[in-house]
């Protein structure tokens, strides 16, 4: 897999980079789908399946033991049960979450489908593309944060009325903390500039990636798996 993750100084004069030792690191989105017209056909397809809900379509363009998990999970009834999640496993006072977690992964499905990625030498395509990049050595992996947007907000309050501290252009910072009962992430940047995110616009390393491979002429998910 080709390396993309470039230290890229901010665009001003020399002089003023030379006088700052931290620049921040940046990853733009990249997506080599169409070196391969087939692969495109058919994420075009797996998109719309995940677009109507249409979970029989999707496993019929996964692998029959696509891996789910570094636990085990794996294979068409564990990616079922992961788009279905079926309040009757819950407990009682646990039942009403159960929508909102379906709705996140599907959500989470779809993103790591429209992020875009790249091949690998053995021809697999791994998206999205925030995880074919190879994070700073000084960074712990599980803090690692791509902005995934330009323009993009950082706040001086986990709320969308707060003051503008800059703007973020698919820069990589330090995860900080979540902040509770909001969508706001916190996050420092390279320079020691800490502020808040919307989540829409944050994705860490070790969030889920899928990785697709063609088995007898055909793509086909084998896996869609988060964590390290």
């Amino acid at each position: 897999m080709r390396i993309l993750f470039l230290f890229l100084a901010l665009a001003m004069p020399l002089s003023a980079v030379a006088q700052s030792p931290t620049p921040t690191p940046t990853l733009e989105p990249v997506d080599e789908a169409d070196i391969d017209a087939s692969f495109v056909t058919y994420r075009d397809a797996l998109i719309a399946a995940v677009v109507a809900r249409d979970i029989d379509a999707i496993l019929a363009m996964a692998a029959a033991d696509i891996m789910l998990s570094f636990g085990g999970d794996a294979g068409h009834d564990a990616l079922r049960a992961f788009l279905e999640v079926d309040p009757e496993q819950f407990s009682p006072d646990q039942k009403h979450e159960a929508p909102a977690l379906r709705e996140r992964n599907w959500a989470e499905l779809e993103t790591v489908l429209r992020l875009g990625g790249l091949f690998r030498d053995d021809g697999t395509f791994v998206a999205p593309y925030t995880f074919a990049a190879q994070q700073p050595a000084d960074m712990d992996p599980f803090e690692v944060l791509f902005i995934t947007g330009s323009g993009v907000a950082l706040r001086d309050r986990p709320i969308r009325f707060g003051n503008v501290v800059t703007r973020l252009n698919y820069d990589v910072v330090t995860f900080r903390n979540w902040v509770t009962g909001t969508q706001f992430v916190e996050l420092e940047m390279a320079d020691g500039t800490k502020g808040f995110v919307h989540r829409d616009f944050a994705r860490f390393l070790l969030d889920h990636r899928a990785i697709f491979a063609k088995v007898d002429g055909s793509w086909t998910m084998t896996h869609f798996i988060a964590g390290d």
